[in-house]
């Protein structure tokens, strides 16, 4: 018999409600209260401030827990706490069996595959992304990169609707490259944009998290960290598009290290942590009370 546990959540949107309740129910046997032992929220609201339970924290964005208000976190950035769990985006998507090779690509056929340079998908240019920005122009100087987001379009082309991932990776597998810099950097922050050029053979130029080379094997893809500047790592990206030998390199890379997801991707760990959180009996942060004099 499964355990009981009253749940509920709060200001937390659709898509984190359906993965966690697709991760947990078929463990425990959920009833949904209005004043619930266990809630989740996220950053999207200010009800759960209502609720004097155990609260647990998650986002897809690049917050820390504010231990103040939660007792438990799974985060999108790597937390030095017992109480938080990793659960970063590309690993909420899922989608792992698309980096581990069954077999070796072919350098030579994967190239013929791709016409075209290199791609950026960008929403967006204020001072957040300026990393980005002034990379793209430091490239795009030196041979076009093709933009077909919202900003520093130069196509006139933008993405059709349709599912958002399929539509992403197949306009993705027409470019050799991909410019994937985060809009933050911090430790763990490590989104889709690595992962999606790497589920079609494209090679991700890659810059955010400190960390990244921690759970991805670093010949699958082009590091900022690893150059001095802008300048020197767009001389290399050219010298990696015309030595065929190098592109072969990064083309039969596995993405992960010895070919296995990494931890980020298990489930029976974040499962494991989720049955500590049910088991506590600990007093909730939000009963806890201080006074002044």
């Amino acid at each position: 018999m499964k355990p009981k546990v009253s749940l509920n959540f709060i200001d937390f949107p659709p898509q984190s409600r359906a993965f966690f309740l697709d991760l947990l129910s078929p463990h425990y046997d959920f009833t949904f209260d209005d004043t619930p032992d266990f809630l989740f929220y996220s950053h999207i609201g200010h009800r759960h401030r209502l609720y004097n339970c155990i609260k647990i924290f998650h986002t897809q964005e690049k917050y820390w827990p504010n231990w103040k208000e939660c007792d438990y976190a799974a985060v999108s950035v790597l937390v030095d706490d017992p109480r938080s769990a990793y659960l970063p985006i590309y690993a909420f998507d899922g989608r792992p069996e698309k980096l581990v090779r069954t077999s070796v690509p072919d350098p030579v056929t994967v190239r013929a595959s791709k016409p075209h340079f290199c791609s950026l998908l960008c929403a967006y240019v204020d001072r957040t992304v300026r990393r980005r920005e002034h990379f793209f122009q430091v490239l795009n100087r030196r041979r076009k990169v093709d933009s077909t987001g919202r900003a520093l379009n130069n196509t006139g082309y933008r993405l059709p609707p349709g599912d958002r991932y399929q539509v992403k990776v197949d306009w993705l597998a027409q470019y050799r490259f991909n410019l994937a810099f985060e809009n933050t950097r911090r430790a763990g922050w490590c989104t889709e944009k690595l992962v999606d050029p790497l589920h079609v053979n494209t090679i991700p130029i890659y810059w955010g998290d400190p960390r990244v080379k921690d759970y991805f094997n670093p010949e699958s893809f082009i590091c900022r960290d690893d150059f001095s500047s802008d300048e020197e790592l767009a001389d290399y990206v050219l010298h990696v598009d015309d030595t065929p030998e190098l592109y072969a390199r990064y083309i039969r890379a596995t993405p992960f290290h010895d070919n296995r997801p990494n931890s980020a991707y298990d489930r029976n760990g974040l499962l494991s942590f989720f049955d500590q959180i049910f088991r506590s009996r600990q007093k909730p942060v939000a009963q806890r009370r201080w006074f002044f004099g």
